[in-house]
């Protein structure tokens, strides 16, 4: 086999490695790198600028698409460098909000492995049993994901005074946890 037939041949294979050894921690950037572009590569992903007050603990936040619904993301840094990412679902009501939660739980299981912490987990609910505490399905709907470099935590939010049912799913630098 000549040169150039085994380079048509590897060249796939090569991207794709290169492809996933630069995979970032949170869409398009590692946690801890500079946040100055995340308007241009949010702009680049087709997504659109968050109009309105800015979800609790975001200084970036924007319109887009994720899991096949529309989705709020938003980034959150502190000395101008990433720590966290998330995503953020309006869903109409608490059985969507379920079937959501258990779509993310699914998604990052696969991605992760299991949970560290689940809160639909038969010891979590016999710990608040323990103590007397009375779970809604929605107090069950919480579980943490241990990666790399961040924790992964996807929960269920009731209504609340100025939103509806809200899923989200985050993703926070480690270093920022440790602090």
């Amino acid at each position: 086999m000549n040169f150039h037939r085994a380079m048509i041949i590897l060249a796939p294979a090569v991207m794709l490695f290169a492809v996933a050894s630069s995979a970032a921690d949170f869409r398009d950037l590692n946690f801890d790198a500079s946040c100055a572009d995340i308007a241009a590569l949010e702009t680049a992903r087709g997504s659109s600028s968050f109009e309105g007050k800015l979800p609790s603990g975001y200084q970036f936040a924007f319109r887009t698409r994720e899991m096949d619904r529309d989705a709020v993301v938003g980034y959150s840094c502190k000395d101008g460098k990433l720590f966290r990412g998330a995503y953020m679902f309006d869903v109409k009501d608490g059985d969507d909000a379920t079937q959501l939660y258990t779509a993310l739980k699914r998604r990052v299981t696969k991605e992760l492995g299991a949970p560290y912490y689940d809160f639909a987990s038969a010891e979590h609910r016999r710990k608040m049993q323990d103590v007397g505490a009375t779970l809604s399905r929605t107090d069950t709907q919480v579980a943490f994901w241990d990666a790399k470099n961040a924790e992964a935590h996807a929960s269920v939010a009731e209504p609340s005074k100025d939103r509806g049912w809200r899923v989200s799913l985050s993703y926070t630098a480690k270093s920022a946890l440790e602090q």
